[in-house]
């Protein structure tokens, strides 16, 4: 119990030392119901063929995810909360709608966005699903288009390198509307489930509570000593915990000894025969 408790305690400290994210206003989920997804937009898949967005939704309803490869925190959580969400719901990927992910980042490549499909459609584990889940990227421009339509607003950080951006994703009715958002990293599948069939009727649903996640890398300490400085905090937090935590594990078992030592003295006590004798 007191290990669990110091682990707590190192991760959220390490998390209260954590650089602030610098993250722009405009990073951020609109829910957007009704809205139209052009179909137009040119997009190459993970083949290094080009395809129009509708050909990717081929008359179905679809899962809309936005991420890119390179992302170091929330995309792979919120890929695997998806696959793992999907595994559980009775419609089957490819047969019954489709799943199209648009990587924001136009360098993204064709062996980037093979390994991404790789990774998903190996942990959804259905067999038969492969031409149902697609891949994709595009210019800067046709990335914008989608993602505007679609109410998922993002940014780039020149500095880090990295874009900052919301989690979820959206359902979209076959023709490419908006029908319903999902926020953040965990799903119900029910929920899901409920809004595929909605969405294959071409109907929408209703707006979440809009508890956005965001995905964005902190400036940190930069410089040629700044790794050395967080190593050097982590650590000292850490020794911090151990200590309190050791202190009161210590006072804790004193404690404990010295009613094991009272106990024991009572029973030899009683168990004494000049004692008895006194008694008799």
């Amino acid at each position: 119990m007191i290990l669990l408790a110091m682990t707590l305690a190192v991760t959220a400290l390490r998390g209260a030392a954590a650089p602030v994210a610098s993250v722009d206003a405009s990073v951020g989920f609109e829910q957007r119901l009704g809205a139209q997804v052009p179909g137009d937009v040119v997009l190459r898949d993970e083949t290094g063929t080009a395809t129009t967005f509708a050909e990717l939704l081929a008359g179905k309803p679809a899962v809309l995810v936005f991420g890119y490869s390179r992302c170091p925190q929330l995309c792979s959580v919120v890929a695997n909360g998806i696959v793992q969400t999907l595994r559980a719901v009775k419609q089957t990927a490819g047969r019954d709608f489709s799943v199209v992910y648009v990587s924001i980042d136009p360098s993204d490549t064709t062996r980037d966005l093979a390994a991404l499909k790789r990774r998903d459609v190996g942990r959804y584990g259905r067999s038969k699903v492969a031409g149902g889940w697609h891949y994709v990227t595009g210019t800067e421009a046709a990335i914008r288009r989608l993602t505007t339509a679609a109410g998922f607003r993002f940014t780039y950080d020149e500095r880090q390198k990295l874009f900052s951006h919301a989690s979820g994703f959206v359902v979209l009715t076959p023709d490419g509307r908006a029908s319903q958002y999902f926020l953040g990293v965990d799903f119900d599948a029910q929920d899901i489930a409920h809004a595929l069939e909605r969405a294959a009727d071409g109907k929408t649903g209703q707006s979440v509570f809009n508890l956005v996640l965001r995905c964005a890398r902190g400036l940190g300490i930069s410089g040629k000593y700044g790794k050395v400085i967080w190593v050097s905090l982590e650590i000292a937090v850490t020794l911090t915990v151990i200590v309190v935590f050791g202190g009161i594990a210590w006072m804790l078992w004193q404690e404990r000894r010295g009613r094991l030592g009272v106990q024991a003295r009572l029973g030899a006590a009683r168990s004494d025969p000049a004692d008895r004798e006194v008694k008799a």
